[in-house]
């Protein structure tokens, strides 16, 4: 009688077992706050919405991510660098810094509208690439990671262009059929319109599509005023007590 009693306790062990490692797999989930538009020259300096969020990271102990224009290093402001450098996640700050572009430029052409990274020539765009990772480490002593296209727009050159820095292993809003990166898509918004932040309205997306496993926020705080800041706070606090876990690009690709 006493074998059958092993067999079941085993048994159950396994069941036991079996649930835990089922529920060890489930993912949990992920907000990855994608803020664009840093920049740090002399002229056009970081702006106070970047640092607003920086301090709002620090004391609530998360992490956010800041979408940086190279070209602005061009003539770095040696303050902004040193907040930058202060800020790197790689430095024991909160802050993940991306590539945001060289120049973020858009224009038109013959009627049709070019982006830095749409409509324009692999030599280009591989130069872009190049001379803005190339700028953010000489000036900082950061390594740029993750790339986030300007207007999340570009083309069939874009993917390998970035080859020709292969630092570059995240790829935010990118093309889903790349296979060189990790891309990260896009599931709900948070600003109805650039710059502006609307809790009612993501709430009433979130409510509507069930969300993924991974949000990736995209917002310009550099251009929040007091209500957006206020209400991106609100979303934050919202999606902590959901459950979701506050990462950069890095953390949640585990690099």
């Amino acid at each position: 009688m006493r074998f059958p009693c092993k067999t079941l306790l085993a048994g159950l062990g396994l069941a036991v077992l079996t649930v835990m490692l089922s529920a060890a797999e489930v993912p949990a989930k992920v907000v990855i706050w994608k803020l664009d538009d840093l920049t740090a020259g002399e002229k056009r300096r970081v702006a106070p919405g970047f640092k607003r969020v920086a301090d709002w990271a620090d004391q609530n102990k998360s992490v956010v991510t800041f979408g940086i224009i190279c070209e602005s290093l061009s003539k770095p402001g040696a303050d902004d660098v040193a907040w930058i450098k202060q800020h790197a996640i790689e430095n024991g700050g909160r802050v993940e810094f991306w590539l945001h572009g060289w120049d973020h430029k858009a224009w038109e052409e013959n009627g049709v509208r070019v982006s830095e990274f749409k409509g324009t020539s692999l030599e280009q765009q591989t130069k872009h690439f190049k001379d803005s990772c190339e700028i953010f480490a000489k000036t900082t002593g950061v390594t740029l990671h993750v790339f986030g296209a300007p207007y999340n727009q570009f083309d069939a050159n874009t993917a390998a262009a970035m080859d020709a820095v292969p630092e570059l292993t995240i790829w935010m809003y990118g093309a889903k059929g790349d296979k060189k990166r990790t891309v990260l898509t896009h599931s709900i918004d948070m600003e109805i319109a650039t710059g502006k932040v609307s809790y009612d309205a993501f709430m009433k997306a979130y409510q509507a599509k069930v969300p993924p496993a991974l949000l990736v926020m995209q917002g310009h705080c550099g251009m929040w005023d007091d209500k957006s800041f206020t209400d991106f706070t609100k979303i934050a606090a919202f999606l902590a007590q959901e459950g979701w876990v506050t990462k950069t690009c890095g953390q949640f690709v585990g690099k």
